[in-house]
């Protein structure tokens, strides 16, 4: 293959995802694990819990299990912590007007 004269290779228009096609910076991701019986127990709902996650900024991936009862949390630290995690996960509590029980 040439390489054109800067050195770079060549982009294929068809595969090239946007005008600007140079590498982002690396991304720093941080892994945690959160326990989610209580929220469950009271009437949560496992994907009310991901998708509100999945909406609070710098969290890359979300995925909670019924059967366990935990959220596996993957979340750029520069953009979040896990108190805000906590919060969302918090918020995804029973609908309104649902008693605990």
């Amino acid at each position: 293959m040439d390489l054109p004269m800067d050195g770079r290779p060549p982009v294929d228009p068809v595969c090239q995802a946007t005008p600007d096609a140079r590498p982002h910076a690396p991304q720093r991701r941080a892994r945690v694990t959160l326990p989610l019986a209580d929220l469950m127990r009271d009437g949560g709902d496992a994907i009310t819990v991901e998708r509100d996650l999945g909406e609070v900024p710098g969290v890359v991936h979300a995925y909670v299990n019924p059967s366990t009862e935990m959220a596996y949390i993957e979340y750029d630290p520069e953009r979040t912590g896990v108190d805000r995690l906590k919060r969302a996960v918090q918020s995804a509590g029973p609908p309104s007007g649902r008693e605990k029980g």
